[in-house]
């Protein structure tokens, strides 16, 4: 049904919920004692009653629970309801009395025979639950109630009342509970509209892309607290239409719940039905201006009335309906012609001077065909709005004035500004189909360069292709003669998707793209490879020291370098960005290196100015710094970028930073924390139509060792690289297959998920593909592979210089040493990882020092590797990791830590036993406080000790999680 999803993301429960909930839980509770009982949850649609019964269902798995979803289809097939609600409860058939038997099967549909008799049937279905309850206590959730056949719901009503004895419990969800006679006497709850503060919460915490202020309290005062409403008005009406209330573009709400509105409209007056339109019609619902538009139509008073008592209109402040998708409903139904002569009519009862907006506004829904006279009113409240009221009402001005308008070059320029308030509101997709549209349209050179640019950013930032490489380019060479500054801008963009093509993109399209860039900027020139001795070289070396980091901060921006790029303008650091950029696609990562480590000074050096408000020079500068292995100035360069999107309110932007800023934060182990920015991520691309970012969810299931989730995961994001040809992301899953399977121990399909196009890599994979490879290579003999990825990661630990490429390359330089040099590789590589700030990267150090030690027969000093393995990975629930450092720690001899300990791979009721069991409690109270049987109970433990590998429940207090000062956390 459509009136799910009341959950605020993250939140712990139901928002506005609480009443209900304990009575729900009271209900239930009551039944497991043997004291059934029945609840009726009624509401508007949408109001959350389905939302109710998924909490009981999810909250009381250990039940038989009993789901029974009517639909309008099956209301007139006589006892549908009981031939889904019985299904599983045949098995007790045999138990009933033949009458009742007789009944039963005859409602069922299992033998032939005349109607079956109410009274057996009825205690047939009565006494089959209660059959079921002596094993187990039963709950019965019966959703939209008002669908269900009669039949079928006279006999549950007879049941809901006879069950004070049993340990069933019935919870009925219901619209109108008016119409359903049967349910009479049984307890009701009315579920009400959220509060204000709820309501604004479940908005704010679901809709994280743009929307104007305006828009926003437009949401909430129609919503009415409606917890559909709230969650997806702004899907079924877009931003624009819920600012300047076009609707024709409807695009609909959940089918049963518009079914159930239409019947309700259906059954109205003419009269009622036209006063509605004039009231969807009229953007603010101004009661005085719809009240004369409908004397002017000679609509009666009692029309008002009529649509009030029929719960659709509210006329209290304003002609507000009581639930958004009715407004649209109207609006969409009504025909061309009774929507403009709607529209002609409250124009008519505008005031033209007091209201210009609202009166230019009807004159345009009303016009026939071109009327350049009230395209120029609209364009006049396009441009107030843009001022005043924001980008989504000024667009729905603009859109209409194009509409209008006859001459194409004016037409043009009009849609040309509504592109722009399109693009400002969050809807790329419609934007881009505008600027498609207007590329070949007549215009003066300055707004062709405009809708080449807009055209370009707008296709990059929703598909990240190929295809938006080319387009960005063309639009830097158009813009380049009027205005220099911005091609550069415009080539940082074309490189930054580059990047994401990856692999995919020829080698001699990428030949074609740096000599284009050096055409239209002649300065900016490929430098020659460095050499070691260069200053360039040493200043790379110098990048992650904590001196260099302050001295950068506090220079003025001068770093020695030629003219060029010594300055601390913005465009200094754009020239240099470029440079870096083009050795990297043309001479590849080590050549790079150097001008890499550059930008990360100059990028430090200038954080507190304007210079990275541009998107692009803010994402590839954070990239320099993952390029070089910089992980303290990429973990500063990626915060500022976050800081910066927000306060510009650049949500695309955002969405890209948020990804970054996961990847910082599961460098240094912060793995929850990644997973609240990938969600805000999804949240927002999801909303603006954006290509999916899906590289850090990619590492974090793979970090997490989550194979549930992260193969499926893998897999779609591997079909969605192939189809938009994006490389990086391909290079991603491979990334994350590598990881999941070295977690897991399973070094042959590790080995073969990595691909070999290192110098395609991009920033910051090509490193850690190199030393996935080099693990996995080794631990399968296959020595020749394992050199060639330590070459790799030697070569760019000398480029490099940081910390962390050092500590990667130690790290696996280590796996082709003996004795002692061995272990100082390992010790050295723990120590430079550790300085960088790579915790899991030092664990994943730690744990093939402690495997090599205990592999040689060094138990006792495998240990404390190991266990420090154990512990981060613990700490950060990498659970594949983790059972890994556990089983090895088995094999040395440590107890205090049994492997495949990880609570994490509990259920959340298996969860409870063990932490109740491991306190001591018998399976008989714990199965009192659960209501669940003993037998349930010792089902659960034997599941658990296999679960955590222990060999009997006295072990369970022993294990991290489960000890007794570790109760709290229920």
């Amino acid at each position: 049904m459509g009136d799910r999803s009341e959950v605020s993301p993250g939140a712990p429960g139901l928002l506005g919920r609480s009443v209900e909930t304990a009575a729900l839980r009271d209900l239930v509770r009551r039944a497991c004692a043997g004291s059934g009982g029945a609840l009726v949850l009624h509401g508007e649609g949408g109001i959350g009653k389905t939302t109710l019964l998924d909490s009981v269902h999810a909250e009381h798995r250990t039940l038989r629970v009993l789901r029974l979803e009517n639909t309008q289809s099956e209301t007139e097939l006589s006892f549908a309801g009981l031939q889904h609600l019985t299904g599983p409860l045949l098995r007790h058939l045999g138990g009933l009395p033949q009458p009742q038997r007789d009944a039963l099967g005859v409602a069922l549909g299992r033998r032939s025979g005349s109607a079956p008799d109410p009274l057996h049937l009825r205690l047939a279905v009565l006494n089959l639950l209660s059959a079921a309850a002596e094993e187990q206590p039963v709950v019965c959730l019966v959703d939209d109630a008002q669908w269900m056949d009669p039949g079928s719901l006279a006999v549950l009503a007879f049941v809901a009342r006879r069950v004070a004895a049993q340990r069933v419990a019935l919870v009925f969800a219901a619209e109108d509970i008016g119409r359903l006679g049967e349910l009479a006497g049984l307890p009701t709850r009315d579920v009400r509209p959220l509060g204000d503060r709820d309501a604004r919460e479940l908005l704010d915490g679901t809709v994280r892309a743009p929307l104007d202020q305006r828009v926003r309290e437009r949401v909430l005062t129609e919503a009415h607290g409606n917890p559909l409403a709230l969650l997806h008005l702004p899907r079924w009406i877009g931003p624009t239409e819920m600012a300047a209330r076009s609707v024709g573009g409807y695009r609909g709400g959940p089918k049963r719940l518009e079914e159930s509105f239409r019947i309700r409209l259906s059954q109205l007056p003419t009269d009622t039905q036209l006063l509605l339109l004039l009231a969807a019609a009229e953007p603010d619902g101004n009661p005085l201006v719809v009240r004369r538009a409908a004397a002017r139509l000679d609509i009666g008073p009692d029309a008002a009335a009529v649509a009030e008592a029929a719960g659709i209109l509210d006329t209290s402040t304003r002609m507000s309906f009581r639930h958004p998708l009715l407004r649209s409903m109207v609006y969409a139904a009504a025909s061309s012609t009774e929507r403009r002569r709607a529209h002609a009519t409250l124009a008519e009862c505008c005031d033209a001077m007091q209201e210009p907006d609202r009166h230019a506004w009807h004159l345009g829904q009303a016009a026939a065909g071109f009327d350049e006279e009230v395209a120029g009113r609209l364009e006049d409240a396009a441009r107030r709005a843009a001022r005043g009221t924001g980008a989504a009402v000024a667009c729905g001005f603009w859109e209409l004035a194009a509409a209008l308008t006859v001459d194409r070059r004016t037409r043009a320029s009009r849609l040309l500004s509504a592109a722009c308030a399109k693009r400002e509101t969050g809807a790329f997709r419609e934007a881009l189909a505008m600027l498609a549209s207007l590329r070949h349209e007549p215009m003066p050179a300055a707004d062709h360069a405009r809708v080449a640019l807009l055209h370009a950013r707008t296709a990059y930032a929703v598909q990240r292709d190929e295809e938006a490489v080319r387009l960005l380019v063309d639009a830097a060479r158009l813009v380049a003669d009027e205005d220099p500054v911005s091609a550069r801008h415009v080539l940082l963009d074309a490189f930054a998707a580059v990047a994401y093509s990856g692999r995919h993109l020829p080698r001699e399209r990428i030949v074609d793209i740096v000599a284009e860039t050096q055409r239209i900027c002649p300065d900016l020139a490929v430098p020659p490879d460095p050499s070691p001795d260069t200053d360039d070289s040493a200043d790379a070396e110098s990048t992650e020291s904590t001196e260099s980091t302050e001295s950068a901060e506090s220079t003025d921006g001068t770093d020695g370098t030629d003219g060029t790029d010594s300055t601390a303008s913005a465009d200094g650091v754009v020239s240099l960005v470029l440079r870096a950029q083009m050795a990297s696609v043309s001479k590849g990562p080590v050549a790079a290196a150097a001008l890499m480590a550059r930008v990360v000074r100059r990028s430090l050096a200038e954080a507190r100015s304007d210079a990275l408000d541009d998107p692009n020079v803010a994402r590839l500068a954070s990239d320099a710094a993952l390029y070089v292995g910089d992980a303290r100035a990429w973990q500063r360069l990626v915060g500022r970028q976050v800081r910066s999107a927000r306060e510009r309110r650049d949500h695309a932007a955002l969405s890209i930073a948020l990804n970054h800023q996961a990847m910082v934060d599961l460098h240094f182990g912060r793995l929850d924390e990644a997973a609240e920015r990938v969600a805000e991520a999804h949240g927002i691309t999801d909303t603006l139509g954006m290509a999916p970012l899906r590289y850090a969810d990619l590492a974090l299931v793979a970090w997490r060792g989550d194979e549930q989730r992260g193969v499926p995961l893998i897999d779609l994001a591997a079909r969605e690289a192939a189809d938009r040809r994006e490389g990086r992301l391909l290079t991603a899953t491979e990334y994350a297959r590598a990881v999941l399977h070295n977690g897991a121990g399973r070094p042959e399909a590790a080995l073969a998920a990595v691909g070999e196009l290192y110098d395609g890599a991009g920033a910051g994979y090509r490193a850690l593909l190199a030393a996935e490879c080099a693990e996995a290579a080794a631990a399968c003999g296959q020595t020749l592979s394992a050199r060639s990825a330590c070459e790799v990661l030697r070569d760019n630990a000398r480029a490099c210089g940081t910390p962390w490429a050092e500590g990667l390359y130690l790290q696996t330089e280590a796996l082709f040493r003996d004795g002692r040099e061995k272990e100082e590789s390992y010790r050295r590589a723990v120590e430079e990882l550790t300085r960088a700030g790579a915790v899991l990267q030092a664990a994943r150090a730690h744990l093939l020092w402690g495997e090599w030690l205990l592999k040689t027969g060094r138990r006792t000093q495998a240990r404390q590797p190991l266990r420090q393995a154990w512990t981060v990975f613990s700490g950060a629930g990498a659970r594949a990791f983790r059972t890994r450092a556990a089983i090895r720690l088995g094999a040395a001899g440590e107890r205090s830590v049994r492997p495949s300990t990880g609570v994490h791979t509990l259920t959340a009721q298996e969860l409870r036993v063990a932490r109740m069991v491991a306190s001591g409690e018998t399976s008989r109270e714990v199965g009192a406080a659960l209501f669940v049987s003993p037998r349930t109970v010792d089902a659960h433990v034997r599941s658990i000790l296999r679960k955590l590998d222990v060999p009997s429940r006295r072990q369970l207090r022993h294990v991290e999680g489960l000890r007794p000062a570790e109760r709290s956390e229920l």
